[in-house]
């Protein structure tokens, strides 16, 4: 009987716990959607609102793209270094730290945590 409670209860967590991803994983797309169609000069706060919200490094690296594309070096780089401090283990804040500021440090980085995708040469 103990067990069958406990089994409930942790599927009843389980079900909680996947809604609030995927309202999370929601809310990211829709920062992503309105920093595609911002002006210029509101990248930085969706630059911010990503870095706070979004756990997927994809997601950051989407407003980077949209922050260099609308010529807004500053935001990109910003971000990209809120992305080294805030996942220091995944590779994509430090790929695109190198790949806007040059820095062989964080391309090291990068190659260090997937070497497939941030080669050296």
């Amino acid at each position: 009987m103990i067990a069958r409670v406990l089994a409930v209860v942790l599927a009843a967590v389980a079900v909680v716990v996947a809604v609030h991803a995927l309202r999370a994983d929601h809310r990211c797309a829709q920062v992503r959607d309105r920093a595609t169609r911002a002006a210029r000069a509101q990248l930085a706060g969706f630059a911010r609102e990503v870095a706070e919200r979004c756990s997927d490094p994809r997601d950051g690296a989407w407003v980077i793209g949209v922050a260099m594309l609308r010529g807004d070096r500053g935001t990109a780089i910003d971000l990209a270094r809120r992305m080294t401090r805030s996942s220091p283990d995944d590779y994509v804040g430090w790929l695109g730290l190198y790949r806007l500021t040059g820095d062989r440090n964080a391309l090291q980085r990068a190659h260090e945590l997937n070497p497939r995708a941030a080669p050296l040469t």
